[in-house]
């Protein structure tokens, strides 16, 4: 699921096929990973795991969660929150996930009118409402998962074992106190009707 191959395990068993057979116009349905599919899957409960604990702490603040394909399902999580008053909410919800999740690597935390779902706005979001020095938070020394490579003590003479990682926090949501300074550019409703009236005749 991170993209790479994993070393052979000698404790897996090994078979030896002597026969395939199958009917006439059969189905298979199998998952090669990784890939789309694959991620999108490991990723439900990922999503509902951070969601439940969430909810559980702090009632109504996550808005949505997404476990981003491109961390696997399990490495990259998306929280979408409430913009309140009470600063320190964001840093409690993000250390709620890592916490429930022991695998997330990365938490990117995004305001309400962004779109998750959509890489560019998260992008988009965190070049215009992040600095790096005030808004990245790092856990180093935590369990993470070994099958990501960057996770080992060849990558980092800090990583003492296998699996062992620094965990990020990029806090991309507007300051309460400057929310007005953040908000999007506006677009007029417009009237499709006289530009395209067969598509729109009731």
């Amino acid at each position: 699921f991170p993209g790479f191959c994993g070393g052979a395990n000698p404790s897996l068993p090994v078979i030896k096929v002597k026969a395939v057979t199958m009917r006439h116009h059969a189905i298979l349905q199998t998952l090669v990973g990784p890939g789309e599919e694959h991620t999108t899957l490991a990723g439900l409960p990922t999503e509902a795991s951070i969601r439940n604990a969430i909810e559980a702490a702090i009632p109504g603040f996550l808005q949505n969660v997404y476990a981003h394909t491109a961390g696997g399902g399990k490495f990259l999580g998306i929280l979408q929150v409430k913009n309140p008053s009470d600063e320190g909410r964001r840093g409690q919800a993000a250390a709620i996930a890592l916490a429930t999740y022991s695998e997330l690597k990365n938490i990117i935390l995004v305001d309400e009118d962004v779109d998750i779902f959509d890489s560019d706005d998260i992008l988009w979001a965190m070049t215009t409402r992040m600095q790096g020095d005030v808004s990245i938070t790092n856990l180093s020394g935590l369990r993470g998962h070994q099958l990501d490579p960057s996770q080992s003590p060849d990558y980092s003479h800090s990583i003492r074992a296998n699996g062992i990682t620094c965990k990020t926090v990029f806090d991309c949501t507007v300051p309460w106190a400057l929310k007005s300074q953040f908000e999007r550019a506006p677009f007029m409703e417009v009237d499709p009707t006289p530009w395209a009236p067969a598509l729109f005749q009731k």
